[in-house]
């Protein structure tokens, strides 16, 4: 269940060791990303590899370090790393042209799961009833698995919201364009983060002047009247998952694009006037008890959704999928303690990463609220901390 990259991932690898994968995915049009940007660590490289998907020419932009600026627009902090960063429709394109079409089933909206000893049933929306061996269960942050399987539990609202949007690089100043790209760039306002990037562009462009700059900005957004109220539409419509970036009232971009003009350097708000269509999202986290439910298996961020400061979504989930897939390949006599083991390990990775994401964002939304949590946030918001842990290129040095 979830035809997005987790999902995708798991099932190439596993038609590959030479399993029947079908993928059954809710939404019943093409996938959008939104423009999410993304950080390509080890892992996927790993998990593309044994998937044999060869990769042809460049996949991201290069880049070289951090910087992190102040309200003026100066430069107060720099820091080293070399990574790539790719877009989320680039991968998801890759990865699709990698399954066939026959086996995947858009518009499969689930609504009830039978988990016996010997398979599982799938109960579907406007569908007859599928019956497998096993169930990947690959949907996402807001899994309907999960909380079919899961109950109790939910998902951890972190008190702030992330303002995300993309501006085409040649539309941007030259003199920003020079001193930014080629990095990761940081500003710390008061209880908020803001940080850019350049992505592949438009239909995966990665020529000069025609890529995205990509923006984050996180906001402080209490929990209740606050955060409905951006979250619902003109019509009144509430949209507590993620309003659609088109039913985003005007008063709310307006307010942010007033707050950009206050609180952020001039190169920041370079982007965020360039970009058409800003939209929000509300900052969640949660774990889980265990990945295995019978023959159910969790993998991705329908396991685990850590906050994306960690900058470990995909590269998690092609962790999870690899190994999962790697498990698979026991014999039938071995297989339910192999997927065990699997389970175990990846728990652990799991619970380490949502904690490393809540240490990066102690600072905040509400912030501190007690001497124990103002010396954790002090630590995670100085800008030394900030460029060498946010979206790391070697995120194993912190979990």
């Amino acid at each position: 269940m979830g035809g997005s990259i987790a999902g995708l991932l798991a099932g190439v690898l596993l038609r590959r060791a030479g399993w029947r994968v079908d993928i059954y995915e809710r939404s019943r049009t093409e996938l959008s990303s939104r423009g999410a940007g993304i950080v390509v660590h080890t892992d996927l490289f790993d998990a593309l590899e044994n998937a044999g998907i060869t990769l042809s020419g460049e996949v991201g932009v290069h880049s070289v370090g951090r910087m992190t600026l102040n309200r003026d627009g100066q430069v107060i902090a720099e820091h080293a790393m070399e990574q790539i960063f790719t877009s989320w429709g680039l991968l998801f394109r890759l990865l699709r042209r990698a399954f066939p079409d026959a086996h995947y089933h858009p518009g499969m909206v689930l609504q009830g799961v039978e988990n016996t000893a010997h398979h599982v049933t799938l109960r579907f929306e406007d569908a007859e009833p599928l019956a497998a061996t096993w169930l990947i269960a690959a949907d996402g942050v807001y899994s309907t698995l999960r909380a079919l399987l899961m109950s109790g539990q939910g998902l951890d609202y972190a008190g702030y919201i992330a303002w995300r949007g993309l501006a085409i690089e040649g539309q941007i100043p030259v003199p920003i364009r020079r001193q930014l790209t080629g990095r990761m760039s940081f500003c710390l306002p008061h209880r908020e983060h803001m940080l850019v990037y350049l992505v592949p562009g438009p239909n995966d462009d990665l020529r000069t002047d025609h890529r995205w700059f990509n923006w984050v900005w996180y906001r402080p957004a209490a929990a209740g009247a606050a955060l409905d109220d951006l979250l619902t539409d003109d019509d009144g419509v509430a949209h507590p998952n993620g309003i659609p970036p088109p039913l985003i009232r005007a008063c709310h971009l307006s307010a942010m694009r007033n707050a950009a003009n206050e609180l952020l350097p001039p190169q920041f708000q370079a982007f965020i006037d360039h970009t058409e269509r800003p939209f929000l999202q509300p900052v969640i986290d949660g774990t889980c008890p265990g990945m295995r439910y019978g023959r159910v298996l969790f993998i991705g961020d329908a396991a685990f959704p850590a906050r994306p400061h960690v900058g470990m979504g995909v590269s998690k989930a092609a962790a999870d999928a690899n190994a999962l897939a790697s498990a698979f390949g026991a014999s039938a006599t071995e297989l339910s303690n192999t997927l065990d083991q699997w389970e175990h390990a990846r728990l652990r990775l799991g619970h380490e990463t949502i904690d490393w994401g809540r240490r990066l964002g102690s600072y905040l939304g509400a912030g501190p609220q007690n001497a124990a949590e103002t010396s954790l946030a002090d630590a995670f918001r100085r800008p030394e901390t900030v460029m060498a842990q946010v979206a790391a290129a070697d995120p194993y040095l912190y979990i």
